[in-house]
Formats: C-alpha cells, sequence, structure tokens
C-alpha cells in the first residue's frame, strides 16, 4: 500500500496505530475489526485502505516500530553496562508494555518481530568484538531472537504478577551465558 509522507497522512497512520493498540489492550487481534480501528482512529473506512491492505499489515508495522524502539532503548544499555543491566532493561521495557506484547507476541505479529528482531541482532552483532568470533552473526542472531522470544512469549501467558527477575534469570541461563560467554570451540 502506498504510505504517502504528508502531513495528513503520517496524522491518519499515528491514529490508526493508535487505536489498533487501544483495541488491543482490551481485544485479541481477530476479534478487532478495520471498521473497529477506523472507528476508534475517528477516520473514515476507505482511509485505513489507502494505507494498509490489512489489519495485519497495520499490526506488522506496529510490530517493527516496537521492536526498533526495544533495541535503541536496550543496545546502548547491553554495550555499556553488560548483558545483565541489558536483560533488565529488556523486561522493564517489555513489562511497561506488556499488554501491547502479549499481543504482539501471541498474534499474527510474532513473525515480523522475530524477523525484525534477528535483523537487528544481527545489525547490531557485527559491532564490537564478540566472544565467540567462530560463531557466525547470522547464526547467533537466529538462535538468541528465537530463545528470546519463546522466553517473552511464555512470560506473556504467565500472571500479571510473575517475578520479572525470574524473567531476567531464564534470559541469562538460557539466551546470554551460553552465546556471549567466551567457548573455545575448532570447527572443521
Amino acid at each position: 500500500m502506498s504510505k504517502p509522507d504528508d502531513a495528513r497522512a503520517l496524522r491518519s497512520r499515528q491514529a490508526l496505530r493508535a487505536a489498533l493498540l487501544e483495541l488491543l489492550a482490551d481485544h485479541p487481534l481477530h476479534e478487532i475489526t478495520i471498521r473497529d480501528i477506523t472507528a476508534r482512529a475517528g477516520l473514515s473506512y476507505p482511509v485505513f485502505f489507502r494505507r494498509y491492505g490489512s489489519k495485519e499489515e497495520l499490526l506488522a508495522e506496529v510490530a517493527e516500530e516496537e521492536v526498533r524502539g526495544l533495541m535503541a532503548q536496550t543496545y546502548p544499555v547491553l554495550e555499556g553496562q553488560g548483558p545483565e543491566a541489558g536483560l533488565t532493561e529488556v523486561c522493564n521495557y517489555i513489562r511497561a508494555r506488556k499488554a501491547l506484547w502479549k499481543s504482539l507476541l501471541t498474534t499474527g505479529a510474532a513473525p515480523t518481530m522475530r524477523a525484525e528482531f534477528a535483523r537487528l541482532s544481527a545489525q547490531y552483532g557485527t559491532n564490537g568484538p564478540r566472544a565467540n568470533p567462530w560463531l557466525p552473526v547470522s547464526l547467533a542472531s537466529a538462535f538468541v531472537s528465537a530463545a528470546m522470544f519463546e522466553v517473552l512469549v511464555w512470560w506473556m501467558e504467565q500472571a500479571d504478577d510473575y517475578p520479572t527477575d525470574n524473567v531476567i534469570a531464564f534470559l541469562r541461563h538460557l539466551v546470554v551465558q551460553p552465546t556471549m560467554t567466551q567457548h573455545e570451540i575448532k570447527l572443521v
């Protein structure tokens, strides 16, 4: 779909995204109609289709933006203060947006989020020294993003009061330690 960058088009896209996020806080994606989204956004039904081909396309845009926001917030912490601070920042970011992340990780947006996370992980993974240079960045990125998202999906399925410190421990032991601890491996 065409996504012009004029001020009115940008306002419409922002209103549609905000409306979808508001609706996702109370309803699963499959219960939300495009009419619900446009009504909440205060826009006409045809305006939606000038911007997006489906509600899934709108959700994919929101998912990509959310993953970029997570990475932009957490990678500087990870690089500056280390993995533990980075994991805490990841969990704090997601906990503050739990309803949104639950929707994004348990709906049709999950593959988009995984792909965007892997892409950005690979991009950030090429910066600076690596603990395991023998491990291809593309493999490490795919593994880390898949493992991390499995833990996060599991977390989103738990009660709202599930301890964040437990999630940080899972991420530390299942994702960070295997990939960021130096291992001497000779590949053939």
